[in-house]
C-alpha cells in the first residue's frame, strides 16, 4: 500500500511536490496516524517561498507540523489505548534528561548542547527536521501524540499547535486576564493572541496593524478586540494612560521603541514575532521606567495540552481563527491564499 505526502525537495522557491511513498513499518515506539487536517504555519510559507533562514531544515522534507488525525495503528500493544483516537501532534521530541526538559522547557531543548548563535531548538522535528504531516499518513513517536476533546473540531485542532505559540506567550504575562494589552500584528499568531486574551475574559485588549491589515483587523473586532489602530499616532491621543504589556506578534523591528513609548512604568515587552534584523532602544527608557523584555518561542507540552482544554471552551473564540480550508490536492491554493494574508488561517483538509 502507498499514500501520498507533500514534499519540498530542496531550498528552492516552491520546490515542492505530492510524493507516493510505501506504507512504513512501525517502530515499537511509534503510531501511524490517518491524518485529517492541517494548519499552514508561517515557517511552512518561509520553506515553501524558498526564504533564507532555514538551512538547518533537513531537505527533502514532508512539511507540516499543525497536524491533527486518528491514530490507525502502533507499533506496540501496550499503546493500543490510543487505537481510532483523534490526536493532535506534539512537533518537539526533546531528550527529556536536560536541565529544560527536567523543568518542563522542553521548547529549550538543544540536547544538552550549548550554542552561543540561538538556532531553532534541536528538539523541533516533525515538519522541520523529520517528515511532517501534509500527508494522507503520518508516523510519530507515540509520546508526541494528544488526544483531544470531541467538541474541538477539525479545523481548530489543525491550528492548535499556532494557537498554543500564543498563548505560551500569552502566559509570559502574570495576570493577563485583568491588565491592558496592546498586540502588535494582526496575523495567525497575533489573532490566537487576542482569541485566548478575549477567552480569559479581558476585555482591555487593543490591536495594531497596518493599512495591509484592515480585514484581519476587522476579525479582531469581530472575536472581541477592544479597539484597533493603525499606526502609533492613533493611540497617542490625549486621554492615553499606557499599557500594562505589549504583546508584538509582528517581528518588525521598530516595535522595541515604539512600545517603550507605549508601555507605563513596570510595563513587559514580549516578543512573539521574529526577525534576524537588529533594533535599539534607550537604555535610561528600559531603566527609568522598569521594563521588562521577554522573548517567546515555541510551545511546550504542558502548554499544548493546556490551550487544547481552552480549545473545548465555547468562550475562546478559536473557531472564527479558521479562515479557509483547501483539500489537500489544492495545496498549492492554499499556499498562496496564506501568502496574501487570509484574515486567520488557512488549513488543508486530508
Amino acid at each position: 500500500m502507498y499514500y501520498k505526502a507533500l514534499v519540498k525537495n530542496s531550498a528552492a522557491k516552491q520546490d515542492v511536490n505530492i510524493v507516493e511513498f510505501e506504507m512504513p513499518t512501525l517502530k515499537d515506539n511509534e503510531c501511524l496516524v490517518k491524518v485529517k487536517a492541517v494548519g499552514i504555519c508561517g515557517s511552512d510559507l518561509h520553506m515553501y517561498d524558498g526564504h533564507s533562514g532555514y538551512d538547518w531544515v533537513t531537505y527533502p522534507l514532508v512539511l507540516g507540523h499543525e497536524v491533527t488525525g486518528e491514530v490507525m495503528a502502533v507499533g506496540n500493544k501496550n499503546a493500543n489505548k490510543y487505537i481510532n483516537k483523534r490526536v493532535v501532534i506534539d512537533p518537539y521530541r526533546s531528550c527529556g534528561k536536560c536541565d529544560f526538559c527536567l523543568r518542563g522547557e522542553t521548547n529549550r531543548c538543544d540536547f544538552n548542547e550549548y550554542k552561543v548563535v540561538k538556532t531553532p531548538t534541536e528538539a523541533l522535528r516533525y515538519g522541520f527536521r523529520e517528515a511532517g504531516g501534509m500527508a494522507q499518513v503520518m508516523v510519530a513517536d507515540v509520546n508526541n501524540i494528544i488526544p483531544i476533546d470531541d467538541n474541538v473540531s477539525d479545523g481548530v485542532a489543525a491550528i492548535s499547535e499556532a494557537l498554543a505559540v500564543s498563548y505560551t506567550a500569552v502566559k509570559k504575562v502574570e495576570h493577563y486576564n485583568n491588565k491592558k494589552i496592546l498586540i502588535v500584528g494582526p496575523g495567525p499568531i497575533g489573532l490566537g493572541v487576542a482569541a485566548v486574551l478575549i477567552g480569559s475574559g479581558n476585555g482591555q485588549v487593543d490591536m495594531l496593524g497596518t493599512m495591509v491589515d484592515e480585514s484581519r483587523l476587522e476579525l479582531a473586532k469581530t472575536i472581541g478586540i477592544r479597539d484597533t489602530y493603525m499606526s502609533e499616532t492613533d493611540i497617542l491621543t490625549e486621554n492615553f494612560d499606557g499599557y500594562e504589556a505589549v504583546i508584538d506578534c509582528s517581528g518588525h523591528p521598530s516595535v522595541p521603541q515604539m512600545a517603550i513609548r507605549l508601555l507605563k512604568r513596570g510595563g513587559q515587552l514580549v516578543l512573539v514575532g521574529i526577525n534576524s534584523a537588529a533594533f535599539s532602544i534607550p537604555m535610561d527608557q528600559i531603566v527609568r521606567g522598569e521594563i521588562s523584555i521577554d522573548g517567546s518561542y515555541g510551545i511546550t507540552r504542558k502548554n499544548y495540552e493546556e490551550v487544547l482544554k481552552l480549545a473545548a471552551n465555547p468562550n475562546y473564540p478559536f473557531e472564527a481563527l479558521v479562515a479557509e480550508k483547501v483539500p489537500f490536492e489544492q495545496y498549492s491554493s492554499g499556499f498562496e491564499k496564506a501568502l496574501n494574508k487570509v484574515s486567520g488561517k488557512v488549513v488543508l483538509t486530508i
